[in-house]
């Protein structure tokens, strides 16, 4: 069942998990390998809409999935955010939790990743994005986790 990111309708090969609340999918233009986001099924705009259970589920998912991003790419930490709102850097005003599993050195200043991320969907150069075949197979092996 295809599910709904801001106007995005996002096709079941990109999403590797769902759950009663919430669903996770990969990143069509990842920071780093194994950059992925988890989004509340119903369409909320900001955090502080969301019901009570809605935050529960979300966050219970982003803990599962952050464990298996980690293990599958390799990672030895994780950058876990939430950009709220235009100005803080939401591009697509639906909630969502970006989940990016990071290695020593993989940017010289660690906190260099806030700035690419807060900029990183505002270009409109869709040869940077990845296609449908890559996603849905990065999404078919993160499947294997849940």
């Amino acid at each position: 069942m295809s599910l709904w990111f801001g106007k995005h309708l996002i096709k079941p090969a990109v999403t590797f998990l769902r759950t009663e609340l919430s669903f996770a999918l990969v990143n069509r233009k990842p920071v780093v390998p194994g950059h992925v986001l988890v989004c509340p099924i119903r369409l909320v705009k900001r955090f502080k809409d969301l019901m009570p259970e809605e935050v529960s589920d979300l966050f219970s998912t982003v803990q599962r999935v952050s464990a298996a991003v980690e293990k599958h790419f390799g990672g030895t930490s994780l950058t876990i955010s939430i950009q709220d709102g235009p100005e803080a850097g939401q591009t697509v005003p639906h909630v969502h939790v970006h989940i990016l599993p990071r290695r020593t050195g993989d940017f010289e200043k660690n906190d260099t990743i806030y700035e690419i991320l807060h900029d990183h969907d505002k270009e409109a150069d869709s040869e940077k994005w990845r296609s449908e075949e890559e996603m849905a197979a990065e999404a078919e092996q993160l499947r294997k986790y849940f």
